[in-house]
């Protein structure tokens, strides 16, 4: 698969003028893209890649510092955000366009949305660092004419490998959100949300299954501070902050996520424990809001659903997104790194996982993040040999690069893999023997 090498055309963004809103999309426009690297830039160094972005002109760098772009939407980071979120974040999100991940994105109308949409409401996706910034950055878009609303990732939304071990991601949810959005705009009639406010009286094949879901249509307001739903309801969100237009966007999450076979794979909540880890264990973790767990359940049981979201009028995402998109046919990749202690032995984990086998492809660049707090004093590194110094070799430095302090947010190690490599290099820590047991990375070209 080679890189498409054709010129982006992107008129997303127009400059800190005012701007018109986008009603029309131009269906007949030629297909321009190109592949994502995932590579992190710093501010300039993205300004200079992606000229037609003339919103970047708006003082989105007093508050983000590293940049992704993924098929026309820019993934914006918070300083100290460590790099594999990142790009966990800006894969999941890539996923999403490009579900077969062939490089070409699945529904040229909702790509180009992302290209036209004068308003920006979905160039932007967001991955914040700490409570103070993120208010000042909220302080900060409403006087603006892009970037808003932004979707945003906060600390530790962004799971990598999370999904694998079965804890529920939060990047997958916010990011479909935002993806969900995209549908409400290029299909109304299908998958879009009426304006409540504006006295809007339509409903959309979406909203009229919601209605069926909750028991309840859009004039049902919450009793006493909480809302009261028929019990042949499956869709009994109870937060009244979310009003009827909130409730259609997470009614999409769920009837997606059931489908694709997400939520049946999930084993716990996030940040629970391993050993907490039931069957099914996130889908009896959501019963008070969702009923359905299974694709089964939900053609048997929101039959409206389930023929709208599998409709092949669409292309809507069909697989998991699990933030691996393109594995070695593209160039930058994040690995989380963590340590856990077996029978008094501490190792390290990658994305969860002990030993897993890994390729690395020769001119690629791999963060492997030591921001977890288990990585304190337990500095990795590479070799040549097994267990580097504690089997008799030295370290590996070509291409390596080391930033932080393990333990410290945002704290990782960096590779690019020269040309010359070996077949094969190990991890180790040169504060403790053993932390990699039989794990190898293989070198491929």
């Amino acid at each position: 698969m080679n890189t498409i090498k054709i010129m982006m055309v992107s008129v997303l963004l127009l400059g800190c003028a005012p701007t018109k809103s986008l009603t029309q999309f131009n269906e007949n426009l030629t297909p321009s893209y190109v592949k994502p690297t995932f590579e992190p830039m710093m501010f300039y160094q993205y300004k200079n890649a992606h000229p037609e972005l003339r919103g970047l002109d708006c003082g989105i760098d007093k508050f983000f510092d590293k940049y992704i772009n993924v098929y026309g939407v820019t993934i914006a980071a918070m300083p100290k955000t460590p790099v594999p979120e990142i790009i966990h974040a800006a894969k999941v999100y890539a996923q999403l366009i490009d579900n077969d991940e062939n490089f070409h994105p699945d529904d040229i109308k909702i790509y180009h949305y992302h290209q036209e949409d004068y308003r920006g409401r979905n160039s932007l996706i967001v991955l914040v660092d700490n409570k103070i910034m993120d208010k000042k950055w909220i302080g900060f878009k409403p006087g603006q004419k892009f970037w808003v609303p932004a979707q945003a990732l906060r600390p530790g939304h962004s799971g990598v490998g999370h999904s694998r071990d079965g804890e529920m991601d939060i990047a997958v949810e916010e990011l479909f959100h935002k993806y969900g959005k995209s549908l409400q705009i290029v299909y109304p009639k299908d998958f879009g949300l009426p304006d409540e406010e504006a006295g809007d009286t339509w409903a959309s094949t979406l909203t009229d299954a919601m209605d069926s879901a909750r028991g309840i249509n859009r004039t049902v307001k919450p009793v006493n501070n909480r809302w009261i739903y028929p019990e042949s309801a499956w869709y009994t969100y109870d937060a009244i902050s979310c009003g009827w237009g909130c409730q259609v966007d997470e009614y999409l999450w769920h009837v997606w996520a059931t489908n694709i076979g997400y939520y049946e794979m999930l084993t716990r909540p996030p940040d629970v424990p391993k050993d907490e880890s039931k069957t099914k264990g996130w889908c009896e973790n959501l019963r008070f809001e969702w009923k359905l767990c299974t694709r089964k359940d939900l053609e048997a049981t929101d039959l409206s659903a389930f023929n709208l979201i599998n409709s092949t009028r669409y292309q809507i995402p069909n697989t998991i997104p699990f933030g691996e998109y393109g594995g070695n046919y593209v160039e930058y990749h994040g690995y989380e790194i963590d340590v856990i202690n077996i029978a008094g032995d501490d190792r390290y984990t990658i994305n969860r996982r002990l030993n897993p086998n890994i390729k690395l492809k020769r001119g690629n660049t791999y963060y492997f993040d030591q921001s977890l707090k288990r990585n304190s004093s337990l500095p990795l590194r590479f070799s040549s040999s097994e267990d580097g110094i504690h089997g008799g070799g030295g370290e590996y430095r070509d291409g390596v690069v080391v930033k932080g302090i393990p333990g410290i947010r945002g704290s990782y190690v960096r590779i690019t893999i020269p040309k010359n490599a070996p077949s094969k290099i190990y991890l180790y820590s040169p504060s403790k023997p053993g932390m990699f047991k039989g794990c190898v990375l293989a070198i491929t070209n």
